[in-house]
Formats: C-alpha cells, sequence, structure tokens
C-alpha cells in the first residue's frame, strides 16, 4: 500500500470522530458566583489628640452633626459623653424620629429641613442598614391653627385625602398640610452612623463646667489635654452643669409615654409608604408608621412630667402610663380603627429637652466667648441636628456671626444670667 493510500484511509477513519465531537452538546459554561458586595465599612477613627481646636461635650445627634461638620471643615475635635454615645438614657435613643417637613408651619425651623433631609440620606446611603426611610407626612390642623403654607407642603382637606390614606378616618371638612417628602430618622443608629463617618471615637468621659487656663488661653480637659473651643451639646444635661444659668424652670427634661401597636400578620398597609407619618394637631397625638417590624409608633404631644434624665425610669410608667395607653387607644380607635383591637408590641417613657420657650438653645456660655450651649427644641432637634450641628460648627469658626434671637439664652434668662 503506498503511502498516499494509507494517510487518506487514515483521514477517512478519522472523520466519524471528528463528527462526532462537532455533533456533541456543548455543556454550558459554569459561571462563577458572583462576587460579595464590596464593604461599606468606614475608615476607622483617628487616634485623639491631646490638644484639639474643639472638644465637643454630649454624643446625641447635635453633637455627633456638630462634631462631624466641624472635622468636615479641617478642625480637631474630640467628642465626649459620660454614658457613651447613643447611651439607653440620651434622648436620641429610639428607635426611630420623625422628619416633619411642616414643623407645625414655624418657617425658621422649616427652613433646616431640606439641608437635614440631604445630609441624612446621604449618610443612610453610605451605611449598611438605613438611616433615613422616606414617607409622605401629613399634619391635621386644629381649627385654631393659623399656619401658613410652609415650602413643600400643599394644604388640602380630609375629604380629599379619604382616598389616598384610607387608614386614617378623615374628617370631610379638615384643613390638612400633605407634605411629599417627609421622612423618618433611626434614632440611636443615626448617631452612631454619623459618628463613625466623622471617623472620631466617643470617649466615655465626664466632662465638667469650663476650667480654663488663663495663662495659655486653653481649656482644660479631664485627661489633661487641652481645648481652644468648648461645645455643651448635652441637652437636659445643661442644668446638672449650668444651674446657676439654667434652672428646671427654663430648661429641663419632659417625659412622654410611647406605645408601639403591633399591626396583623403580613398587614403592610401600615407601613411606608402606605402610611404616612400623622401629626394630629387638632387631637394632640402623634404617629409614626411601622419600619422594621417595631409596630405603628404613636404619642401624645404633650409630656406628662418633668424628670430626671439621669434617674427616671425608661419603663412606661405604671399609672401615668396606663393613663397614657387609654386615652391612646381612644385616639386610635377615632383616628385609625383598623388598628384598635391591636396589642402594644412596645412601649417606654422617654424624654425630650425642653426650653420654657420651645425654642432651641444656641448661644455662647456668658463671660465665655469660645464656649457653646445647645439644648432644647423638644420633638425637633434630633431631625433637624445635621443643619443645626452646622450651625454650631459656623459659630465656632466666625466668632462674629450672629446669634438667632430666638435661640438666644438671653431669652430664657430674662436678659441676663441670673
Amino acid at each position: 500500500m503506498s503511502l498516499d493510500r494509507r494517510r487518506l484511509i487514515a483521514a477517512l477513519g478519522a472523520v466519524p470522530i471528528a463528527l462526532a465531537l462537532g455533533g456533541a452538546k456543548k455543556e454550558p459554561k459554569r459561571k462563577d458566583p458572583p462576587e460579595p458586595r464590596a464593604s461599606r465599612r468606614r475608615k476607622g477613627a483617628k487616634p485623639p489628640a491631646k490638644h484639639v481646636d474643639v472638644a465637643v461635650v454630649g454624643a446625641g445627634a447635635i453633637g455627633a452633626w456638630t462634631a462631624w461638620h466641624l472635622v468636615r471643615a479641617g478642625l480637631s475635635v474630640r467628642l465626649f459623653d459620660a454614658y457613651g454615645a447613643g447611651n439607653g438614657r440620651a434622648a436620641s435613643n429610639l428607635p426611630s424620629m420623625m422628619l416633619d417637613p411642616v414643623q407645625g408651619g414655624d418657617a425658621l425651623y422649616a427652613a433646616l429641613v431640606d439641608d437635614s433631609r440631604d445630609a441624612w440620606e446621604r449618610l443612610s446611603d453610605s451605611a449598611s442598614l438605613p438611616i433615613l426611610t422616606p414617607c409622605e407626612a401629613v399634619t391635621a390642623l386644629a381649627a385654631s391653627d393659623a399656619v401658613a403654607d410652609p415650602r413643600g407642603a400643599d394644604r388640602t382637606t380630609g375629604e380629599r385625602l379619604r382616598g389616598r390614606f384610607t387608614q386614617i378616618a378623615w374628617r370631610p371638612e379638615e384643613a390638612v398640610l400633605h407634605a411629599a417628602k417627609g421622612a423618618m430618622i433611626a434614632g440611636r443608629r443615626g448617631v452612631l452612623e454619623t459618628i463613625l463617618d466623622a471617623q472620631i471615637e466617643c470617649e466615655d468621659i465626664v466632662m465638667p463646667a469650663p476650667l480654663r487656663d488663663k495663662k495659655q488661653g486653653l481649656y482644660r480637659l479631664p485627661d489633661g489635654g487641652t481645648a481652644q473651643n468648648l461645645v455643651y451639646a448635652t441637652g437636659a444635661w445643661l442644668t446638672e452643669l449650668f444651674p446657676q444659668i439654667l434652672t428646671p424652670a427654663r430648661l429641663s427634661a419632659v417625659r412622654q409615654q410611647v406605645f408601639h401597636f403591633g399591626p396583623g400578620q403580613g398587614d403592610t398597609q401600615f407601613r411606608p409608604p402606605a402610611m404616612p407619618a400623622f401629626v394630629d394637631r387638632a387631637y394632640g397625638f402623634n404617629l409614626l408608621p411601622d419600619v422594621e417590624g417595631v409596630g405603628v409608633r404613636v404619642w401624645k404631644s404633650a409630656p406628662d412630667a418633668s424628670v430626671d434624665p439621669d434617674s427616671f425610669d425608661r419603663r412606661a410608667d405604671i399609672d401615668a402610663g396606663a393613663r397614657a395607653l387609654a386615652d391612646a387607644r381612644q385616639w386610635i380607635a377615632a383616628r385609625l380603627p383598623r388598628l384598635a383591637d391591636t396589642p402594644v408590641v412596645a412601649s417606654a417613657a422617654a424624654h425630650d429637652c425642653r426650653t420654657a420657650t420651645g425654642d432651641l438653645l444656641l448661644d455662647r456660655l456668658p463671660g465665655q466667648d469660645r464656649v457653646w450651649v445647645v439644648g432644647g427644641a423638644a420633638g425637633r432637634a434630633f431631625a433637624l441636628a445635621p443643619a443645626i450641628g452646622a450651625r454650631v460648627a459656623a459659630h465656632v469658626q466666625d466668632a462674629a456671626r450672629p446669634i438667632e434671637p430666638r435661640w438666644a439664652l438671653a431669652r430664657l434668662t430674662g436678659g441676663g444670667a441670673a
């Protein structure tokens, strides 16, 4: 057999094999499992310096955001809190807070809403769990309310909202302000995320009233360090630090009984976006929709007592709590009848810091040009903390910046430091 013939036979013999291989169905290429989401962990806190531009005392929402803005401005900062950031005694410790665009029709506070919402939203976008939960907000006005239409809210009536929010029993003629861009802010988690984002640590140190080293022109810190400026964002604890200036009649911790009512299994009508935040000025109650399964939060607008923020029991008070629960159930039966028979899944006695005027306090300490005190504005301060903290930081950086007259200490003391 010639060589050419052998080659031909070998080539023909290989054809069936090649055809078989070519005709075989290719197995799909296995896909690699998706990569895990990139970590959103922020950079760790920088070790605190011994000598800083500003020491912020109080690691609640206002103190945390004040420190955040100061750090962003390039200043060195130390943050102190006697009980720790977001602690159980703090007014900032509730699971959620309301960001209400209407702010009771008060233009001064309504002007702080947009900046605060933007800041909380940016923080929420960088956090592992959401800080800001969007929801609509409705305010039912009392007959005596003469509230101008605030920016971002539309005036309407109960009759027009009946088909939009069917959970609420509307009175057809009642005047209502409807804001599309309300929000709920996570309480303790929001404070801790703010501090993390500022890349500073909260030091659990008791900071006394200012002690100035006149020779150096600096303020001494408990561990021997110094600060050029001090900010006391301690809320109701301001009376403990400065009792001769801020008496309980001028600034105090006020208690509110808070109840969480649990909707039934699979019932999502009381969660955002279906359910709005509800400020019922007509009957003096507030409501936040259910997020994260904590239930619908209800509380009376008016506090029931003044308390000591250090020692009062955070459990719902047996006597006052029973009365408050009965009032809350009566309101729910009238306004949200589908919740009338739902159980209470959580309750607590919480406190807010309130001034005699109801306004925020943001001013210098008398005789101390570089010491600032901040507190008050019960029910508003937490959600508006990003914008308030920006104001505090601006005052620290510019001593000539004028004080907002409604926030001045003289408004509480009658013109002087008693």
